[in-house]
């Protein structure tokens, strides 16, 4: 019987009897192995403990050479088998001679325990030969000879206890054998009923009955496969159903590709590989003519389509070569009987289960023909455009000289922009020193008048001590109102000069952030005082440039000043604030920001134009951010950004590097 055509079941049985058969077997070997070991063990513990007594027994009597004297005792010991293990024992000299020899024995001395082989065991070389361990120790004699112990010791107990171990644990493995194969039997008895009713409602599952689900029994694997085998056929049946779609669809395809290729508004074929024409669409017997018709079922050298033949070998050894043909242009016969071109690129597909080509054809003669066309023409009018770029560049230089003028304009608007923020400096400054120069002249005026006061007394001669007192402390005090208020003249005048030299010139040098701020708003405190506006400072101290600070004044002279004339027009009260910090390694930002009435998005984004202002006719030339932007991202090298919107302020932001980068000198 061919074994695989037994059943699943009688294949788990097989195997599972060779395996336990393997497993019976290996255990049968192991122990018959053990207890080899463990006889050959104890026969040879035994051997030892023997050649220990003997050597303890017979040393007295070897040592006085007495040892023939036991000769008789040894005999009448070793006479009867039952009263020890001993089977014989003989003592050799030095030079292998028996001085005694007693009990029997079916061999000779082995060899190989002369020859010192053997197993070794604490002294004592054993060999076990059938029912025997042949055992070989030395012996002191007398006059320091060595000689040796030889004797035997059965094992054929220990044989035999080994052997009735040995058929128990046989027994016992067939038992156990046959109890596995029974309940393996049991197990695939059930497990075959279920298999077989699972087989039944698979085959009607073969004969394409999805809907029906198999019974599912318990939680083992069975039950596992047969939820498995349920889920496939769900699967299977939602596979059926998009097949059958996927086909409904393929067939909308198909039917739509017909239309599309039919309705394309270039002419297409389809050919097999040797170059026959299956089909054609509209365009090609519209491009064509009804001529065209004849191609079906022919080749095209068959018929008259091409101008000549070595144009069809060229378009086929292109194909043939690259596997496509893509736009490559061909001349071909049109409807008239003239020569036109066309380009042609070619696509393989499979039509039918059969290897076809697509051809695409466009008629590229009128085209062709207007490019000549157009070539004819512009060779005229390369003339005429030589004549146009010599008038081209006369206006050219007209407008360069144009340029330079205006950039003169600019250059001269700029300048007087930063007059007119100078001049308004000025009078800042002139207005502030105003008060402490007054307030000096007043009180040297009443000082001067008290001297001559208290110069009469002193030549009266009535001066009383406490007019004298009165006197020194009147002028005390006008000596420090003079002191303070020329101190506080000194002080804009050295900011003003400062401010003017920078103001004045480009000169790159170290100063303090906030004492740059400080000095500039100084010269704005009148105005500032008069609009009621407040100027917080938030600059940290320490915030040493090494830049333009001529560019920075004029920064931020133009910043206040929109402020005061934009953001507070027609109103009192507000705030300006000016802040500073790290926000890069050698970058700081400078925020200039007021509550004002800020500014729509128009202006917004207008507002760094050049001449755009939103007091036309009022005295703003519309250069003054113009200017804050210049000098922000050119002077200072740093950028610049405006967030403002109406009735919510304006804020200005800028990003200062600490160190400037290095400018051209002015020539």
């Amino acid at each position: 019987m061919n074994v695989l055509s037994l059943s699943l079941r009688a294949k788990f049985l097989m195997l599972s009897a060779v395996i336990q058969a393997l497993v019976v077997g290996l255990l049968i070997w192991n122990s018959l192995r053990l207890m080899n070991h463990a006889v050959n063990t104890n026969a040879e513990r035994v051997a030892q403990e023997y050649a220990v007594t003997l050597n303890l027994s017979l040393s007295p009597y070897a040592t006085r050479g007495r040892l023939p004297e036991l000769n008789s005792y040894l005999t009448e010991m070793l006479s009867d088998p039952d009263d020890s293990f001993l089977r014989y024992l003989t003592i050799l000299d030095e030079n292998g001679h028996p001085i005694i020899a007693v009990g029997k024995r079916d061999m000779p001395l082995p060899e190989v325990l002369r020859n010192g082989g053997g197993t070794s065991f604490k002294g004592v070389r054993t060999i076990i030969s059938d029912a025997t361990i042949h055992a070989r120790s030395p012996l002191l004699l007398k006059d320091n000879r060595i000689g040796s112990i030889n004797f035997g010791l059965t094992t054929k107990d220990l044989k035999q206890a080994r052997d009735e171990v040995m058929m128990q644990g046989v027994a016992i493995s067939l038992i156990g054998f046959a109890a596995g194969m029974l309940m393996f039997y049991i197990f695939t008895r059930g497990i075959g009923r279920r298999l077989e009713a699972l087989t039944g409602d698979s085959q009607q599952m073969a004969l394409g009955d999805y809907n029906k689900a198999l019974p599912v029994h318990g939680d083992d694997e069975i039950a596992v496969f047969t939820r498995t085998l349920n889920a496939m056929s769900a699967t299977l049946r939602e596979r059926i159903a998009e097949l059958e779609t996927s086909q409904q669809r393929l067939s909308e395809s198909e039917a739509r590709f017909k239309t599309l290729f039919d309705m394309a508004p270039l002419p297409l074929t389809v050919s097999d590989r040797e170059g026959r024409i299956i089909t054609a669409n509209r365009a090609l017997i519209q491009t064509f003519g009804s001529n065209a018709l004849n191609l079906i079922g022919k080749r095209s050298d068959e018929v008259p389509f091409w101008a000549s033949r070595l144009e069809r070998e060229r378009i086929w050894k292109m194909y043939r070569d690259d596997g496509a043909v893509d736009g490559a242009v061909a001349g071909v016969l049109l409807p008239d009987g003239s020569v036109g071109s066309v380009a042609i690129w070619s696509s393989s597909l499979t039509l039918d289960g059969n290897a076809s080509i697509i051809w695409a054809l466009l008629d590229l003669t009128e085209e062709l023909n207007a490019k000549r066309e157009l070539k004819d023409l512009n060779v005229s009018l390369e003339s005429r455009v030589r004549e146009r770029s010599a008038a081209l560049e006369r206006a050219n230089a007209d407008l360069s000289k144009a340029l330079e003028t205006l950039q003169h304009t600019q250059d001269e608007l700029l300048a007087s922009e930063k007059m007119a923020s100078l001049g308004s400096l000025v009078a800042g400054i002139a207005h502030e020193l105003n008060t402490p120069i007054g307030n000096s002249l007043l009180a040297s005026t009443a000082l001067r008048d008290r001297v001559h006061e208290f110069e009469a007394h002193v030549a009266s001669g009535a001066l009383r001590r406490s007019e004298l007192n009165t006197h020194l402390q009147e002028v005390g005090t006008a000596s420090e109102l003079i002191s303070g208020s020329l101190h506080k003249a000194a002080e804009l005048i050295s900011s003003f000069k400062q401010i003017a030299v920078d103001q004045t010139n480009d000169q790159r040098r170290a100063f303090d952030l906030l004492a740059a701020v400080q000095d500039t708003v100084a010269t704005y405190m009148p105005r500032l005082r008069r609009l009621q506006c407040e100027v917080v400072l938030q600059i940290p101290a320490g915030l040493v440039f090494d830049s333009y600070p001529g560019g920075l004044y004029q920064i931020l002279n133009n910043l206040i000043n929109n402020a005061l004339n934009h953001a507070f027009e027609h109103r009192h009260g507000g705030t300006l604030t000016v802040r500073a910090e790290r926000v890069d390694d050698g970058i700081v930002e400078l925020m200039f920001s007021d509550d004002g009435c800020g500014m729509p998005d128009d202006v917004l984004k207008r507002v760094f134009d050049p001449f755009f202002t939103t007091k036309m006719g009022q005295g703003g030339t519309g250069l003054g951010m113009n200017i804050v932007y210049n000098l922000v991202t050119g002077v200072l090298g740093g950028r610049i950004t405006i967030d403002s919107a109406p009735n919510a302020g304006t804020a200005v932001r800028m990003l200062l590097p600490l160190v400037a980068p290095q400018r051209e000198p002015a020539r």
